[in-house]
Parts: structure tokens; sequence; C-alpha cells
């Protein structure tokens, strides 16, 4: 079983968003954010993950019962500058890729929100609890694309 399936098997409601991706109910116990953990398996075997509700990757495994090594199959044998360069790279593409996702959800909260005001209806406490969340989450999005 790789390092991709032992995490699998542990969280909720996961479903497949690319060849080797997923998104996931983070398990670290906030469960207003389903969805928002993000994990990529790179072509070495390693799995990469973040949870745009709470980057808080300790938590997430220690809730999985896993730990950091768990993610790291093998150390990887590449240990050149090119190496390193490109196993930096492949974690920066992993990270954009569930970053942008994030950006079209979340975008599309911030347009119904708009097109109600657009309307003159006036957002509930819960609408505005949901947009405050969205903009934190392009935040997040945004910090991990630059």
């Amino acid at each position: 079983m790789s390092a991709a399936d032992t995490l699998l098997v542990r969280l909720k409601r996961v479903r497949k968003t690319g060849t080797n991706s997923w998104r996931a109910d983070c398990p670290n116990g906030h469960e207003h954010a389903r969805g928002s953990l993000a994990i990529t398996e790179a072509d070495d075997g390693r799995v990469l993950i973040h949870c745009f509700a709470c980057s808080d990757t300790p938590g997430i495994l220690a809730a999985a019962g896993m730990e950091a090594s768990d993610l790291f199959p093998e150390r990887i044998k590449d240990q050149t500058p090119e190496g390193r360069r490109r196993a930096r790279q492949a974690f920066k593409q992993s990270a954009w890729a569930a970053a942008l996702g994030v950006l079209s959800r979340e975008a599309t909260v911030v347009g119904c929100a708009a097109g109600m005001l657009r309307q003159g209806t006036a957002l509930t406490p819960d609408d505005d609890n949901r947009l405050t969340l969205a903009m934190q989450r392009i935040d997040d999005a945004r910090a991990v694309l630059a």
C-alpha cells in the first residue's frame, strides 16, 4: 500500500481531482470546511498535503494517526541541486493546482453574494459568515500562489 493509499483510507469524503490528486475533509476537527484538504502523490511516491482551512499539517497527520515520515516512503535519491530544484518545483505545482481549485470554488461564493447584493437582497448572517470564510480561503490560496 502506498503512502497516499494509507492516508486516503483514513479520510472522509475523498474525491479524485486529478491523476494523482484528491480532495477530502480535513480530519483536524473543523467540520465547516468540507473538502479543504488537498492531497497529491508525487511521481516519486511522496505525499503532499495542505488544508486550506487550518494549514496545520502536524495536526492533520496526528488526527489521521500518521507522522510526517509516513508521507515520504523513501529518501529522495537525487540530491543534486537540479534534482532538489525539480522536487521543489513539483511541490509548488501541486500546491498551485489545489489553490486554483479553491479560488474557483470560492470565487463562485463571492459571485453569488455580489449577485444577491446587486438585486437588493440583504445577506443573512449565514451568508455573511460564508462570504467571510470565502475571503479567508482566497487569501490563503493567494499566499500559496505567491
